[in-house]
């Protein structure tokens, strides 16, 4: 999906604290962005996608949890792609996670109102304990099959470090997106299999790994 909390209650709050206070709201991001910059330079780093505890930190200010909002709100931030790949992983008979980095309390509500909450085996977030590309995330989820995402410092590099295989993702087809560095090691981390839609997903599958049964996806 297209940032769901980001789109329909982070930046709205902002806007409307901003009304109250003599700063835009993109001025009141760049100063949670570096409060959350900040933790996850020196840590924890899970605390780095805590945006009640910044709002409080940075702006001293309350940003409360999101409600679950109507459903029609989030369907145009969904990707068409998706509902395709949620049918073939029901075909897998698959069990789907969700690896983000966000605060479950803040995604949640989201798949709440899509009903997906009721088709995800998990939803591992931040709260956890641990980020992407911290392996130990995707190690709560045993014999993890495959693991999509799309960012190679995060999903790429997390999954190739706990030994899951990684699917890129690149939507916009862009080269930055493509190779990540991995700072533990002096080689380039690059996915397993890329591609630009979930549409190719099956196929490749398929062709790379014939002998695989999927069983458990993570995704983001």
């Amino acid at each position: 999906m297209q940032s769901p909390y980001w789109r329909l209650h982070l930046k709205p709050w902002l806007m409307d604290y901003s009304q109250h206070h003599r700063a835009s709201w993109q001025d009141l991001w760049h100063v949670m962005v570096q409060e959350s910059m900040r933790r996850w330079r020196h840590g924890p780093r899970p605390l780095a996608y805590d945006w009640q505890d910044i709002a409080r930190v940075a702006l001293h200010a309350d940003l409360p949890d999101p409600a679950t909002p109507e459903r029609s709100r989030v369907l145009p931030l969904v990707y068409p792609d998706v509902w395709d790949f949620l049918v073939w992983s029901q075909h897998q008979r698959a069990q789907l996670y969700i690896v983000t980095n966000g605060f479950i309390r803040n995604q949640h509500p989201y798949l709440r109102a899509l009903g997906w909450d009721k088709i995800m085996a998990a939803e591992i977030g931040s709260d956890s304990g641990y980020t992407k590309p911290d392996p130990r995330i995707f190690d709560l989820i045993p014999e993890l099959d495959l693991h999509i995402g799309d960012r190679v410092a995060h999903d790429v590099l997390g999954a190739k470090r706990a030994a899951v295989v990684a699917v890129h993702v690149n939507r916009r087809d862009t080269k930055e997106d493509k190779m990540g560095w991995d700072p533990l090691s002096p080689a380039q981390c690059a996915a397993d299999l890329t591609i630009m839609t979930l549409h190719e997903l099956p196929q490749l599958v398929r062709n790379a790994m014939p002998d695989t049964m999927i069983r458990k996806v993570g995704s983001l």
